[in-house]
């Protein structure tokens, strides 16, 4: 059930700039015919894509290492603009995008090590759940 509300959530965000742009009201739209039985094929696939990275995203638990986050081949870390890429400090708190969509981010919490640098050995605590975060990076 929690799975339903999740997936319903990520697909309202997705279809929220849909509704959010200020489109003018229906009575100045032209009128447009409304097929009697609508298509649902794109609508599968969409879910089908949704339990897919929610699977992928799920695969990422407390207490493994950064090296098994790497393992997975999933998530990259997001640093931001201002951070250069060969950035390998150690950050207490790391956001990780879904390398197959960037949009889709993670939160991840390591265990405090008192390093400067991150280390493969480094363990996670805490895991968020998937978000989608639309901010321009640039």
């Amino acid at each position: 059930m929690k799975n339903m509300a999740i997936l319903l959530l990520l697909a309202l965000l997705a279809l929220f700039p849909l509704f959010s742009r200020g489109e003018p009201s229906p009575a100045t739209q032209p009128e447009v015919a409304v097929p009697a039985h609508a298509d649902t094929t794109n609508d599968a696939e969409f879910v089908t894509k949704i339990v897919e990275v929610f699977t992928d995203c799920q695969k990422l638990k407390p207490r493994m290492t950064r090296a098994d986050l790497v393992k997975l081949d999933i998530f990259d870390e997001d640093l931001g603009p201002l951070h250069p890429v060969d950035d390998n400090s150690f950050r207490q708190h790391a956001k990780f995008e879904y390398r197959n969509c960037s949009l889709i981010k993670v939160d991840v919490d390591f265990a405090a090590t008192g390093a400067n640098e991150a280390r493969p050995t480094d363990i996670i605590t805490n895991v968020s759940m998937p978000y989608i975060d639309a901010r321009p990076t640039r």
